[in-house]
């Protein structure tokens, strides 16, 4: 039964990696395999040119959607993967959707451990019920506050930043809201290490 997206599945006592979080995991292994650090123009290339899987501008939006997420850290522009990506291996011929890096589910290792340990039926339960009284996607929550920082920092008014977003999710094909708003914020040039520190700061 599914906890939740991009969460893990717990099927008679074994773990299964859902299909979006398994896409992130292959894609880090591959840019991270020889265990360095990155910059973003390294992992641009090796998304575009080196294997292919998309264009140079899809690659940029992937690798920052993916900081947002938590899947990558950002330190003062060197890049390196927060997760265990040990053992992480892709089929010949693999390529992963576009969709699932550009619009990547929120790396939460937290739930992920709590997920691994073991639980009897009532334990299970409760987290199933919570989980349908909860927005399924965590970022849902970071959304005003996002709008407020974009507004703050560009000048633009909130609602008219809202109506901007709310333009492009009707235009791109692949497209959240919360996407929508970190596009607008790279349009007004926003620091986006200012951003993310935005969401930390509680």
């Amino acid at each position: 039964m599914e906890i939740g997206r991009g969460r893990l599945f717990h099927q008679v006592g074994v773990i299964v990696m859902s299909p979006e979080i398994e896409d992130v995991k292959r894609v880090l292994a591959i840019c991270f395999r020889d265990g360095s650090r990155q910059t973003a123009d390294d992992l641009e290339r090796i998304l575009s040119f080196d294997m292919g899987w998309m264009d140079t501008e899809t690659a940029h939006d992937a690798i920052k959607a993916l900081v947002f997420a938590g899947w990558i850290i950002d330190e003062e522009g060197v890049l390196s993967p927060n997760c265990d990506i040990k053992g992480i291996n892709a089929p010949l011929g693999w390529q992963p959707r576009p969709s699932r890096l550009t619009d990547p589910a929120v790396n939460d290792t937290g739930s992920e451990l709590q997920a691994e340990r073991p639980a009897d039926e009532s334990e299970f339960v409760e987290k199933v019920v919570e989980t349908d009284t909860q927005p399924v996607d965590p970022r849902s929550r970071m959304q005003k506050r996002l709008v407020k920082f974009i507004s703050k920092q560009s000048g633009i008014d909130s609602d008219e930043i809202t109506r901007r977003a709310e333009r492009k999710v009707k235009a791109l094909r692949y497209c959240t809201m919360w996407l929508a708003l970190c596009l607008i914020s790279r349009e007004q040039n926003l620091e986006m290490n200012s951003i993310i520190d935005s969401f930390s700061s509680r």
